[in-house]
């Protein structure tokens, strides 16, 4: 027997890389939710990371292009939410 915890089977060969692109994804989700729904409750555990990326998520969601913006879209490319971030982004004012 070995000291390991069994895993879950939809753990299996997933690597330590993988997890923390799920975590990242999570805190992602978490501050699109919290941008869109002010005053919603976070997981205890996702509250700090939530609460630093929030800005940059809500500057991304109101079509500001700064840095802010900037970064929310490059952690979304990191963690592979790209697609989901882009499609929560309010659309543009036409000119």
């Amino acid at each position: 027997m070995t000291d390991e915890e069994p895993r879950p089977a939809c753990r299996i060969g997933v690597t330590a890389e993988d997890l923390a692109r799920e975590a990242d994804r999570a805190v992602l989700y978490g501050a699109i939710l919290a941008a869109q729904r002010p005053g919603v409750t976070i997981k205890p555990h996702l509250l700090d990371a939530v609460a630093a990326l929030l800005p940059a998520v809500r500057a991304y969601l109101n079509g500001e292009e700064n840095d802010l913006s900037s970064y929310a879209l490059e952690y979304a490319r990191a963690c592979g939410a790209e697609a989901f971030l882009r499609s929560k982004r309010k659309p543009s004012a036409p000119c």
